[in-house]
This record gives C-alpha cells, sequence and structure tokens, in this order.
C-alpha cells in the first residue's frame, strides 16, 4: 500500500524536479547568448539529474523524514549533480559553459527544486487535513481501526483517510462511525466511495474474508489485510507495517516498485514526444473526420482500467454518432455464450474510420490518456464495463497493471482475437512483465499496424 503511494509521489517529484532544471538551464542561456552547442547540454543534464536523483531519491525521503532531512538530500543531490556536470565540462574543455554561468544555473536549480519540494511537501498535509486523501474502510475489529486512523494521521504524506469501520460486533462508541454489518459491504463500498479496505477479522473468519473479496473483485478498491502469525512467515507479497500493524495487499499491483517507477517515467517521455511529433497527423485525421460525418472528432467511451477504476479513454471517431446505440446490432455471443461485440464489416463504421482502423491511427489520442496516467503504451487493453460485468473471478487478474495501447494481445491476433476470450494472452504478459517485453511488444506493434493484421 505504502510502497505504491511512495512510487505515485515520487514520480511526480520527480517529473517536476527534472522540468524545473531544464527551465532554469534555459533562463541562463538566454541570459549568456555564448553557449554553443545547446541540445547536448540539454540533453546532458537531463540524463545526470535523472540517473543521480534516481539514485539517491530525495523525493523519497520528502514525506517521511523531517524537513531538514529531507532538504539535505536534495541538496546533497543537486550538488552531486552539478559535480558530475562539472566533470563532463572538463572533459570537453569548457566550451559548451563558462564558469559564472555554470555557478549562476545550480544556485537557481538549488532554490527552484526547494519552492517544488517544499510545495508539495505543504499541498500533500493540506489535502490530508481536508480528508481528501483516500477513503480507507476498516472491516472487523475496531480498535485496529483506531490505530490505523492515528497512524495515518501521524503520516499525511499516505493521504489515506479512515472514514469508518464495518462491524457484525456491538462495539462501545468510540469517535470512529461504525457504518454497517459485513453483509452490506459491497452496498457500503458504493455508498461511501471507498478507496482501500482493510480485513482486520480473526483467522477463524478467513473465510468470510475470501468471500467477501471476490465481492468487491467488481468495485475499484484496493484490498488489504491485517495476517497472522502464519501468514507473515508464507506471505508472497510485501508485508509492510503500519504503526506495528502489519499490513498484506490482496489486489496490489503485479509490477514492483522499481517496475512500476521506470514503466511510468518511459510513458511520459514517450508519449510527450509522440503528441508533439504527430500533432500535424492528428489535426489532418481531426479535419478529415468532420467532413465526413457530423458529431464530435474525439470519442469519449468509458472504459475500466487498473484495479477496476473507471475512466474517459479517448479515441479519433470511426463510427456514426448514433453507433452506442446499436452495438446490439452487431453484438453477437459465441457457442459457450461469451459475449463477442467487435465484428467485420461493422455498418456503424465510417469510410474514413475503417481505415483509421486498419492503420490504428484512431489510437492516438490515447497518448493523451497515457500522459494523464490513466493508461501505458503497453499493458492489457481497457476493458467496456458491460463486458467486464460478464467476466469470471479469474479474468479480473487482467487489472493488476495499468491498461495499455498495445499489448500481447494485440501483436497476437488483434481484432481477430476478442480480448475477453483471451485472457490467457494478458495473464502472459503480467506475469513475465519486464520493461524489455514492454519494448519488443512496441517493436512489434508497428510491424503488425505496417501489415495491417488482424484490424477491424
Amino acid at each position: 500500500m505504502l510502497e505504491r503511494i511512495h512510487t505515485r509521489l515520487m514520480g511526480s517529484v520527480l517529473a517536476w524536479d527534472i522540468t524545473a532544471t531544464l527551465i532554469c538551464l534555459i533562463l541562463i542561456v538566454g541570459i549568456d547568448n555564448t553557449i554553443l552547442l545547446r541540445s547536448p547540454l540539454y540533453a546532458g543534464v537531463a540524463l545526470i539529474w535523472t540517473v543521480v536523483f534516481i539514485t539517491l531519491a530525495p523525493q523519497r525521503i520528502l514525506f517521511t523524514h523531517p524537513l531538514l532531512e529531507a532538504f539535505t538530500r536534495l541538496h546533497v543531490a543537486v550538488l552531486l549533480s552539478a559535480t558530475s556536470l562539472a566533470g563532463v565540462l572538463y572533459l570537453l574543455n569548457g566550451a559548451i559553459i563558462d564558469r559564472s554561468t555554470f555557478i549562476l544555473f545550480i544556485l537557481c536549480d538549488l532554490i527552484a527544486l526547494s519552492v517544488i519540494h517544499l510545495s508539495f511537501r505543504t499541498i500533500t498535509r493540506w489535502r490530508q487535513q481536508r480528508g481528501n486523501g483516500r477513503r480507507t474502510l476498516v472491516v472487523g475489529d475496531v480498535s485496529t481501526a483506531l490505530r490505523l486512523a492515528d497512524e495515518f494521521g501521524r503520516r499525511p504524506w499516505t493521504g489515506l483517510h479512515i472514514v469508518g469501520y464495518v462491524s457484525d460486533e456491538r462495539d462501545a462508541p468510540v469517535e470512529l462511525p461504525r457504518l454497517g454489518h459485513l453483509a452490506d459491504l459491497v452496498g457500503l463500498v458504493r455508498c461511501y466511495q471507498i478507496d482501500e479496505v482493510i480485513f482486520a477479522l480473526p483467522p477463524s473468519r478467513n473465510d468470510q474474508v475470501v468471500d467477501l473479496s471476490l465481492q468487491l473483485l467488481k468495485e475499484p478498491v484496493m484490498l488489504h489485510t491485517v495476517p497472522t502469525a502464519l501468514d507473515l512467515v508464507f506471505a508472497r507479497t510485501p508485508v509492510e507495517s503500519i504503526g506495528g500493524i502489519p499490513l498484506i495487499s490482496l489486489r496490489e499491483s503485479a509490477l514492483t516498485a522499481s517496475q512500476r517507477f521506470v514503466k511510468r517515467l518511459f510513458d511520459i517521455v514517450v508519449s510527450t514526444i509522440l503528441i508533439i511529433l504527430l500533432a500535424p497527423v492528428m489535426l489532418v485525421i481531426a479535419v478529415l473526420i468532420k467532413l465526413e460525418s457530423p458529431g464530435p472528432v474525439i470519442f469519449r467511451q468509458e472504459r475500466i482500467g487498473e484495479h477496476g477504476r473507471r475512466f474517459q479513454m479517448l479515441k479519433f471517431r470511426t463510427m456514426y454518432q448514433d453507433a452506442d446505440r446499436r452495438w446490439q446490432e452487431v453484438a453477437k455471443r459465441d457457442e459457450q455464450g461469451r459475449l463477442i461485440h467487435k465484428v467485420k464489416d461493422d455498418p456503424r463504421v465510417t469510410r474514413v474510420g475503417r481505415k483509421l482502423r486498419r492503420t490504428s491511427l484512431d489510437e492516438l489520442p490515447q497518448l493523451f490518456n497515457v500522459l494523464r496516467g490513466e493508461m501505458s503504451l503497453v499493458g492489457p487493453r481497457p476493458e467496456m464495463p458491460y463486458i467486464a460485468a460478464e467476466y469470471e473471478p479469474w479474468q479480473w487478474q487482467r487489472f493488476r497493471v495499468p491498461p495499455g495501447i498495445t499489448g500481447w494481445w494485440q501483436i497476437n491476433g488483434r481484432s481477430e482475437k476478442p480480448m475477453h476470450l483471451h485472457t490467457e494472452d494478458d495473464l502472459y504478459y503480467i506475469q513475465n512483465y519486464s520493461f524489455w517485453l514492454d519494448l519488443r511488444i512496441l517493436m512489434r506493434t508497428l510491424i503488425v499496424v505496417w501489415k495491417g493484421h488482424g484490424a477491424y
């Protein structure tokens, strides 16, 4: 739980750190017009600062340690980056930047990053005090709920807020509200818009934990449990301790913290570059869509993402405006009664839309979903809610990683293999995930799209 929150916060702070550093460099370069070979300088600074800041991770302790210690780590990271840059410039005989400009850049960077880190720390604590964090519900023991509420209050950077507890026992009145019985759990999760559920039930009720977990599979909540001593010995997922209370996540991401960090950083960099490079292409596509048929250029559709969370996926509109109301015209079921919603020669698809689908250019707006963190470049395709509603419990495992624009399923059949009937492709990807597998899928995607295999 806390590792996931750490990773998300670290990624945001690191992105701001590198961006602010480059802005400082640009401002200083603008003051000193004698600097030559600017592009290599920018690339070198971005690379050095990224490597040093990932290694020393001043953004990691920003929310967990005293302010003085956090700022000391930040300043050490900046000075180490500056020393590394100075060494590179020395090898280049100082032809790129003079000494006074270099010192001015480092001072500007120290001030800018200090302001950014202080702002992140202040805003995070302010959001927690206003109760805008992730809404957390404890199921079972009220004393555990009280201890967790106290510990989360001491750690505002977690953004976790205990809204109450659920129990079948009639406990003495406490400051935390008792929201209902265990039988009402699913309804309470929906009613109170719960983000995290923590089970604190005795070992004798493990069967009930399993049953409740299965009932919550279709809800966009994270599940955790307070383990027994035996669970701690055989736990195969990370065990975290909050105020002496160990927690095991039952629905944590399949990615490790480092894998998620590298994947998110790669997504941000590549999607930003592609959006800039492909902006003229997207403008032409938008004009062609508008000329052929009435309606919006961008089609927004609700999809199921990581951990069952819903979001609006963006695509170029490839169908006529009333296509959503006509989906039953083409939806069929296979011999096992499973729904198939995508068919060849769909009468709802426009002429321009058919060409966009054949080349997968209709997917380009999803780069903005990637930039917003709702999707990744590579991963299982985000599913439509009415199809996910018919999933068997084991199929929900495909939502343990961020959904992607392309993935293992797409390069092994695309539309010829309906994704919800081939969840094994997604499970293969999840079980064998690596950054290099993502690169391999991206390369093969270019070949598949170029040949137009399976797209309609």
